[in-house]
């Protein structure tokens, strides 16, 4: 079944908005938006808010064996602003949809990949006429809003039990700092979540230790460990958002290891399945993976993947479909907490899709990989010939380096995945690759 692949990386429930963003941003809202082609087959439409570079195209693929006359690389022909996110505007513009239409015939046969299935992509599935197994109800009435929110995941997993770290929802700046303060006795950090903002965007940790590092956080507040709420309001309301907005309140566990795990959802005859896990590397946000999680107590692993697939059955129930990864925590006591989940395509879906292609199923059980997201090289050609002439980065001992991203003309970076048979050999192709990309 040829599958409209949409590379919508911003959607109407998330408000980001391109004047809210600098022009790296910018940029790599665009460039997360081509990431996705890792998930193309013969016969696909691919549709991105910005083309992929001549020489990313070629290599991709290359690298995955495809036919490129068969593929329809698209960008919007008549861009609604500017920046041409394939926001709710682009994407319910008329003229889009009859730009895809020349593309999607006979549009029973089809499937939609988005990488949010939100309200405005729904509507477009719609017009175009793609069966409601390809786009089901769940979506038009905004089922994405809710499983993408923080807010609400902390109370459909509550109600399931999952584990999670003691905390609050607020809406208003009062009810924040209070919960601050009832919540700062459980480890001395707590961290505010903004309710739909992404790799930290937004996130305020609030500590009494100056030691404690902030990870997956934006900017760090210091306060006396005997602070009352009058102080606590000093402090953080500069802080804080001034009007209503849904905000999350959470003990913050300094030192934690910070994992994640990618389930597939289908229709309710198949039982979602784990994809991948393994570890975030944090930067202090998010910058990759290292995958599988290498010597992850079995326990905490177990526990992870089990709730992980629990709450991939309850999605399932509710109507939705796609991809569900799921945020959590080791803490130093050896607890499993999950933060939050992303009911959407993730940051390590390409990265298993390319693995899987370019390695084989069950990837996991023979190889360790590790992902980067910048990468600075003055040439994407250069460096991708370079990979391909180079026997410990080809593959031809059993190591080897993908290039996911072609950012170079934009930001002058590449994001990257090195593989190896034990964790040692991924390592010493990262570093191989590291050093190749100074001569590129």
């Amino acid at each position: 079944m040829p599958q409209l692949i949409i590379g919508n990386t911003t959607a109407e429930y998330t408000g980001v908005q391109a004047r809210d963003l600098g022009a790296k941003a910018i940029h790599k809202q665009h460039a997360v938006s081509t990431r996705t082609a890792w998930l193309l087959n013969d016969g696909d439409v691919f549709l991105s808010s910005r083309p992929l570079t001549d020489a990313f195209r070629t290599y991709l693929t290359t690298t995955l064996g495809l036919n490129p006359d068969t593929i329809a690389f698209l960008t919007p022909e008549h861009p609604t602003t500017e920046i041409g996110f394939l926001d709710s505007d682009q994407l319910l513009d008329p003229a889009l949809s009859e730009q895809l239409r020349r593309w999607v015939t006979q549009p029973g046969q089809w499937t939609v990949v988005p990488y949010i299935h939100d309200r405005a992509t729904a509507q477009l599935s719609d017009r175009l006429g793609l069966s409601a197994a390809a786009n089901p109800p769940f979506f038009a009435q905004g089922g994405s809003d809710a499983f993408n929110s923080k807010f609400y995941f902390r109370i459909w997993a509550t109600g399931l039990g999952v584990p999670v770290a003691p905390g609050r929802s607020s809406s208003t700046p009062t009810m924040t700092i209070s919960a601050v303060r009832d919540l700062l006795g459980h480890t001395g950090s707590v961290i505010v979540k903004q309710d739909n903002a992404a790799s930290g965007r937004g996130n305020l940790l609030v500590t009494t230790d100056r030691e404690t590092p902030g990870i997956g956080v934006a900017t760090t507040c210091h306060v006396p460990a005997d602070a009352d709420e009058s102080t606590l309001r000093s402090l953080l309301t500069p802080h804080l958002n001034t009007g209503r907005a849904e905000t999350v309140i959470e003990a913050y566990y300094p030192h934690s290891r910070v994992l994640y795990s990618e389930v597939a959802i289908g229709e309710p005859s198949s039982a979602p399945t784990i994809l991948n896990w393994g570890d975030m590397r944090m930067e202090p946000t998010w910058n990759g993976f290292a995958v599988p999680a290498v010597d992850l107590p079995v326990d905490a692993q177990n526990l992870m993947l089990d709730w992980s697939l629990t709450m991939g059955r309850y999605l399932q129930t509710t109507g939705y479909r796609g991809y569900l990864n799921c945020d959590s925590i080791l803490t130093p006591d050896g607890q499993i907490l999950f933060n939050e989940v992303n009911a959407r395509i993730g940051g390590c879906t390409h990265m298993h899709f390319a693995a899987q292609r370019v390695l084989g199923p069950g990837y996991m059980d023979r190889y360790t990989l590790l992902t980067r997201n910048d990468l600075h090289v003055t040439s994407f050609e250069k460096l991708a010939w370079t990979i391909s002439h180079d026997p410990h980065l080809d593959g031809s001992n059993g190591s080897g380096a993908l290039l996911l991203v072609d950012d170079v003309p934009y930001t002058g970076t590449v994001q990257y995945l090195v593989y190896g048979p034990t964790p040692a050999a991924a390592a010493q192709a990262e570093n191989r690759l590291n050093e190749t990309a100074t001569t590129c």
